[in-house]
């Protein structure tokens, strides 16, 4: 036989059920509480910053205007005990940079004077070889031709890179050359001073090829460029041949470097 629950059995049974939703909603009050207060601090902070910027700020001004003041009246002053006469004398010999006068009449800026250096092919001196990427290589004997400024020097008829920078690099080579199998042409070659990681300490900044004509066996080859140098590189320009006959004449062939910035 069944037995029968009676009401009073019902409601214990509904007091022991857990009371899971009002402790998520206690849970909810608190965090949102926590939040209020720390937004709260948040924004109390951000008003003494502010503040503390806007007195700093007038205090500021206030020194600006008042040396702007003191300064006015020193200028009223020195007026008034040499005279206009005086306060002429005084802005011509202000010092300040010296400017020229243009076609149109108006000041220009004198003009700014690269640091350049060219060198140009010896012809009282014989080529040799020299070897460049296990190859050996024509080498031209070289000699000072302009130069301007400290950055570029020519040691061991290579140009060395005194100062670091943007160079603008250019070389002419004219050659007398036959063959029907190769091109001919010369390679502008950088040694680097530094080296980082296992990157080559010689590279080719430029190569110039040019394709010879079998009847007249003579060309010019022309190349260059801008590049970024460091202190104490190496440039020179060595032609892919163990023997090439070339052009010695300082307008025929030379190597120039010229510092940008």
């Amino acid at each position: 036989m069944g037995v029968k629950e009676g009401p009073g059995a019902r409601g214990r049974a509904s007091d022991r059920r857990p009371a899971w939703p009002m402790l998520l909603l206690l849970l909810l009050a608190a965090v949102t509480t926590s939040l209020s207060a720390v937004a709260l601090s948040q924004l109390l902070a951000l008003r003494a910053d502010v503040d503390a910027l806007r007195s700093e700020l007038c205090r500021r001004r206030e020194e600006q205007q008042e040396g702007a003041h003191t300064t006015q009246t020193l200028e009223q002053m020195g007026s008034r005990r040499g005279g206009p006469e005086q306060a002429g004398r005084s802005e011509a010999v202000a010092p300040g940079p010296r400017k020229r006068r243009g076609a149109s009449g108006g000041p220009t800026a004198d003009p700014v004077s690269q640091p350049c250096l060219q060198i140009m092919a010896d012809s009282s001196k014989n080529m040799f070889q020299k070897e460049f990427a296990e190859v050996l290589h024509s080498a031209i004997p070289w000699q000072a031709g302009l130069r301007r400024g400290s950055a570029l020097e020519l040691v061991d008829n290579q140009i060395v890179v005194r100062e670091e920078g943007f160079y603008f690099v250019y070389s002419q080579a004219q050659v007398y050359y036959v063959d029907r199998t190769f091109v001919m042409g010369h390679v502008v070659v950088r040694r680097k001073s530094t080296v980082v990681g296992d990157e080559p300490q010689e590279v080719v900044l430029f190569r110039c090829i040019q394709q010879m004509n079998a009847s007249n066996a003579y060309n010019t080859c022309f190349t260059g460029g801008i590049v970024r140098l460091e202190v104490n590189d190496l440039l020179e320009v060595l032609i892919p041949l163990p023997v090439a006959n070339i052009s010695l004449g300082g307008a025929n062939t030379f190597l120039g470097v010229m510092k940008l910035a």
